[in-house]
């Protein structure tokens, strides 16, 4: 081998590790940093006489496993909406109240038959009737209470749409803009790589609002297209569209037109579309027109069958068929045609006042008796009882129970799917944690990096002592 062809060979060398050492450097100090990949230095070779000489030049590229990273945005997808989804359930049930816990419906429903017992065993009490009296304001305040939350977590999934639909929207022009940027550096021979990180972060946040898959393009572009197929992002980006409803009502429905749905590129997409069918979109959307409506129409149910309950004369005799008694209505003394919103319109009659003993002896004597009956009659206190844990139905294919275990089959449905809301996402966590771990590893091992780095530092030396020798070599024959 000249001396030329090893001079060239050690330059070249030099240069291979003084670009590798500048590639360690960025990888550590970028370790932390979400969403960098992993730059790498290729090896490229000259052939002399036949043989190959050692590392002349380097590529650098930047480590990304496309297949791995989709895997951790599809698995992230799916623990946005299950964790969206399971904290609206446990809300509901709180809401509700736990079985025992003070405040909560079953433990006013107790109250009410311990205090009714008593108000019978001594109907002239006026604290006993007193007493059954705050406890029927208390319940209905409670019903009130729980349809205005729920209304309240269809305001709040709505809120939440409006604001990720306007996230979404920009970060689909951020990565549009990218890509224009990632597509104008390629072409002029830099390197995008910093643009292509930033790119990244970017389609991995989109990921946690909806399914999206990334697909390679020419130039280091990349398109962004939905579950169903449809484009996204390439040269140019997708517009969702979103209006958001205040103070939405219990009837408030999407099939009525009350409150909106998502558009893309003006296609509405309907309830249940691939598009939505995970992330934080598709689980706000199912808080607000089907998790939240279906508690309404369960809280409605108990609402009416109360209603029922104390209604007519079989529960007072002084009403008449139809007639609401003990529970009524904001909007009137007979039965809605619609039930929905008939938690929130709960109350106790006017006629009875809980502050006011001059009206308690209706409820021993009845609401529309004319004047008080004998004090020691608790007949019309026994009609309550019996109201109470008279078994009836909430609706075709439910059992007909007493009002307590009514309200605790309601809460038990509730309590059934935070469970296995729950259970989704334990599944979900687990399954995103693993797949981030295993892409996290595919990331920057500072230990690897300082070991290629003391790798560096003898190549650099063994290059450097070869010009060296070159050197004295050529000023040897020089002074012959």
């Amino acid at each position: 081998m000249s001396l030329g062809v090893a001079n060239n060979i050690a330059l070249g060398g030099l240069r291979f590790t003084s670009q590798g050492t500048r590639v360690v450097a960025e990888n550590l100090a970028n370790a932390d940093i979400e969403g960098y990949g992993l730059r790498s230095t290729l090896a490229t070779g000259t052939i002399s006489g036949g043989a190959s000489t050692v590392a002349r030049n380097g590529a650098v590229i930047r480590d990304v496993d496309p297949v791995l990273l989709a895997a951790v945005r599809s698995a992230d997808t799916v623990r946005q909406s299950a964790q969206i989804e399971t904290a609206a359930l446990s809300e509901l049930e709180q809401a509700y109240g736990l079985p025992g816990e003070t405040g909560s419906l079953n433990d006013l429903f107790s109250r009410l038959d311990a205090n009714l017992h008593q108000a019978a065993t001594t109907p002239d009490s006026p604290a006993a009737l007193q007493a059954v009296a705050q406890d029927a304001e208390r319940i209905a305040a409670k019903f009130n209470a729980i349809g205005q939350h729920i209304q309240a977590m269809r305001q709040q999934a709505d809120t939440a749409v409006e604001t990720d639909i306007a996230t979404l929207n920009t970060q689909l022009e951020r990565v549009a803009s990218l890509n224009k940027d990632i597509q104008r550096q390629t072409l002029l021979g830099g390197t995008p790589f910093a643009l292509m990180d930033e790119r990244e972060r970017v389609i991995s946040d989109i990921a946690t609002l909806l399914p999206v898959s990334e697909i390679p393009r020419d130039n280091n572009r990349v398109m962004l297209v939905t579950a169903r197929g449809e484009i996204l992002v390439d040269l140019d980006a997708a517009e969702f569209g979103f209006t958001a409803t205040p103070g939405i009502a219990a009837d408030d429905t999407r099939s009525s037109g009350a409150v909106s749905s998502i558009s893309l590129n003006g296609r509405e997409l309907g309830l249940g579309d691939r598009t939505l069918a995970g992330g934080k979109l598709g689980a706000n959307l199912a808080v607000r027109d089907t998790i939240a409506p279906q508690a309404q129409s369960d809280l409605d149910r108990l609402a009416m069958d109360l209603l029922t309950r104390f209604a007519g004369p079989d529960a007072d005799t002084s009403l008449a068929a139809g007639e609401l008694g003990l529970f009524t209505l904001t909007s009137g003394t007979s039965f809605p045609a619609d039930p929905t919103g008939a938690a929130q319109a709960l109350r106790i009659t006017p006629m009875i006042d809980p502050a006011d003993s001059s009206s308690l002896w209706r409820l021993r004597s009845g609401l529309n008796a004319a004047m008080p009956g004998p004090s020691v009659d608790p007949a019309n206190l026994s009609r309550m009882i019996d109201a109470l844990s008279d078994p009836r139905t909430l609706g075709p294919g439910l059992p007909a129970l007493s009002m307590a275990e009514n309200i605790s089959e309601t809460l038990s449905r509730v309590a059934t799917k935070r469970l296995g809301a729950e259970s989704a996402l334990a599944y979900a966590q687990a399954s995103y944690t693993a797949k981030q771990e295993t892409l996290a590893s595919r990331g920057v091992d500072t230990d690897a990096q300082m070991q290629d780095l003391l790798e560096l530092e003898r190549a650099y030396a063994a290059n450097a002592r070869v010009l060296t020798t070159i050197d004295d070599m050529l000023r040897q024959l020089l002074e012959i």
